[in-house]
């Protein structure tokens, strides 16, 4: 028969689930700290999460009227609406920087939500519902660093949310002194999880086309990233905005890249961009063609990349965070081998991209072909043809004014007495080289000024952007094609396999020039630029080792964390089934008794009921058997007399008779099994785990 409840309504919640909360709500704090979203001290988190629970754990001791739980609800709710829109209001308290990237907005967001409803949870209903905002912080930190940890923490929240079932469901049973009862939960988590994953699997995609974009900029104020575009326009905002101002990168591991051969390149190229708008730069027109595929994962190019000048490369690229759509190529692709069922080159843009995107674990084989840096051969090349492609690279627009006037000046005085393209391009390179320095912490540029004129004429300070900005629009102007490209630079060595470690601030961006019968050749006006704030970069390098052990530290005690909850909640579950938490230990009279009952209950023979002897229960079952005509009655008739005398015998006499009562017992289950056979078996065995789950 089923439970029946016997727990107040108004039972405080078990310290022991406040402890639960606090070790999920810890773990999401780490889980932010690990994946860098930003720099920030976990402490002030962790002492407002645990002075909230603690003020949770006293408050939830006094009689609550249902008006004080609905204040409490709605202050959860001004809360959430507080964390969601008033983030740089939360990190000014703690002097927390505002993260522009949409990610890290909202994991931020969640993380100040977690800490601080922890003052409000003084019902068992809102211990629960801290799952809540904490699987969503673990899915949104999936969709952009998906490595090992976060699929545990994502085990570690479920762990959690089962605890916290089960200390809901004991306390709504009233069965505090006994141990938890596991079905409820169990079902009520797993019926949950399987029904919120195909409700989020189909809504998400209808949200984000519908109202995902006027919810991230009306209510967060920040508009989700720009798609890729198919015609320039100069109205369009810059999908590389230019002169944005400081910029930090966190040293999360994105890839790992063993590149084969002679050829070192000194960049992975991701695209490029060719349209100038005055404060960045588009993508410009793209014409999207599918690669050839030769059967199992490997592809080449429709129109294959040709030129006696470059060398090849091979490449194998083993992705470590995130999800990646497009590929990182170190050249023009020969031939690519990947995990997957289709890509797409993107010709204008040299971008390779995949409809399924590849997460962390997964890697790809690159063979691409270098352009040489030669400058002997660099000299040689003649100047490009008016028909060929690199027009796509539209020429800045200028407005007739002395300040865009100056930079045709500049660009005309430096190049009037090369004698060659690249001597040209070398000039330009040197110009910014000698007159600009640069600087990460680099001011914002003033709106309603060109980024290049104000590089090069006022601020004279910049990083990779303004510095490949400048001489790819310089180049423009001396009438030599030119367009930027974004991607990582190749620089941090892997002492124990020798190939590179690419993390997040190994993003680059620099010049690529076209060369008549050779291709796009990069250049970049950052390598001898003088370097404002040195001391500081080379501070950072040296604490480099600092930073990968605490990470380290920070790894460990995440998987000591999630270790310590699962073999906690596995305790929780198994030990009452396999009789270690049982206050009287059963003997083996016990153990018999109880597999004689299992096998009649097999055979659809009641339960002994509460309180009924096994002489009548043994007597009852016989005459049952007897009726249905079942070949187990007799044996049953023959077992019924030793069995009590076993029972009930002197320890001597039982010890005696032990041995023959249990093969009678072991025949008799025998016996059993052949006259259900396979499939009456299944199907009795399917009801009885549904009656001990559901009740009767």
């Amino acid at each position: 028969m089923g439970l029946e409840r016997t727990a107040a309504t108004g039972t405080p919640p078990p310290l022991v689930a406040y402890g639960a909360v606090w070790l999920l709500t810890l773990a999401s704090v780490l889980v932010v700290q690990l994946a860098r979203v930003t720099e920030f001290s976990a402490v002030p988190f962790v002492v407002l999460l645990t002075l909230g629970l603690s003020f949770s754990a006293w408050v939830s001791r006094f009689s609550l009227s249902e008006g004080t739980r609905l204040i409490f609800g709605f202050l959860d709710g001004a809360l959430a609406l507080l964390c969601l829109t008033g983030q740089s209001f939360l990190n000014s308290l703690f002097g927390l920087g505002l993260d522009t990237a949409i990610e890290s907005y909202l994991s931020l967001s969640f993380l100040w939500y977690l800490c601080l409803r922890s003052a409000l949870m003084v019902t068992m209903s809102a211990l629960v519902f801290q799952s809540v905002p904490a699987l969503a912080l673990f899915g949104l930190i999936a969709t952009y660093m998906l490595a090992t940890q976060i699929l545990w923490l994502f085990v570690l929240m479920l762990l959690a949310m089962l605890f916290l079932m089960l200390a809901s469901h004991r306390m709504e049973w009233g069965r505090r002194a006994e141990h938890l009862e596991t079905g409820y939960a169990l079902r009520t988590v797993f019926a949950t999880s399987a029904f919120t994953g195909v409700a989020a699997f189909l809504i998400a995609p209808v949200l984000a086309l519908t109202i995902g974009q006027l919810i991230s900029t009306i209510v967060v104020g920040m508009p989700f990233r720009a798609n890729m575009r198919s015609t320039p326009s100069a109205e369009m905002p810059p999908d590389l905005q230019a002169g944005a101002g400081a910029v930090s990168l966190s040293k999360m591991e994105v890839m790992r890249v063993q590149v084969e051969g002679e050829v070192q390149p000194n960049y992975l190229r991701l695209e490029s961009y060719n349209f100038y708008t005055g404060r960045g730069w588009n993508r410009g027109r793209v014409v999207l063609e599918e690669m050839v595929s030769l059967g199992q994962g490997v592809f080449v190019p429709q129109r294959p990349f040709n030129s006696p000048f470059a060398q090849e490369v091979a490449a194998t690229v083993r992705l470590s965070s995130g999800w990646h759509r497009y590929l990182y190529l170190p050249g023009y692709p020969v031939q690519i081998e990947a995990p997957v069922q289709q890509l797409i080159h993107v010709r204008y843009a040299g971008a390779v991209s995949s409809y399924r995107p590849l997460g962390a674990g997964e890697s790809y084989t690159v063979r691409a072909l270098w352009p040489t840096e030669d400058p002997r051969i660099l000299r040689e090349a003649p100047p490009p043809l008016p028909q060929n492609d690199w027009r796509q690279p539209v020429r800045p627009r200028l407005r007739e004014n002395a300040r865009r006037t100056a930079v045709g000046e500049l660009v005309q005085r430096l190049t009037q007495n090369q004698p060659t393209q690249y001597d040209k391009v070398m000039a330009l390179v040197r110009y910014i080289e000698q007159n600009t320095s640069y600087n990460l912490n680099v001011e914002a540029y003033p709106p309603d000024v060109d980024v290049v004129e104000y590089f090069l004429f006022e601020a004279k300070q910049g990083y990779c952007v303004e510095f490949a900005t400048a001489l790819a629009v310089m180049c423009l102007h001396a009438d030599i094609p030119a367009r930027v490209a974004s991607g990582f630079i190749l620089q941090e060595r892997d002492p124990d396999t020798g190939g590179y470690i690419v993390r997040e601030e190994h993003r680059h961006l620099w010049t690529e020039v076209y060369f008549e019968g050779i291709g796009w050749v990069a250049f970049d006006a950052t390598r001898n630029a003088p370097v404002i704030g040195a001391e500081t970069l080379a501070e950072q390098q040296t604490d480099e080792a600092t930073e990968q052990a605490r990470r380290q530290w920070l790894q460990r005690a995440l998987d000591t964390l999630i270790a310590t909850i699962v073999l906690a909640i596995l305790y929780l579950l198994v030990a009452p089934r396999l009789g270690w938490v049982r206050r009287t230990p059963l003997n083996r009279a016990q153990r018999l008794y109880q597999h004689l009952v299992f096998a009649l209950q097999l055979l659809e023979v009641e339960p002994p009921q509460a309180g009924q002897t096994p002489r009548a229960y043994l007597r009852q079952a016989t005459d049952t058997l007897h009726q249905r005509g079942s070949l187990v009655a007799p044996l049953l008739d023959t077992l019924t007399p030793t069995l009590l005398e076993y029972f009930y015998a002197a320890p001597q006499r039982s010890a005696a008779l032990e041995p023959e009562v249990a093969q009678q017992v072991a025949s008799l289950r025998k016996l059993a099994l052949q006259e259900l056979g396979v499939r009456r078996l299944i199907l009795r065995l399917l009801i009885l785990g549904r009656q001990r789950v559901y009740g009767s």
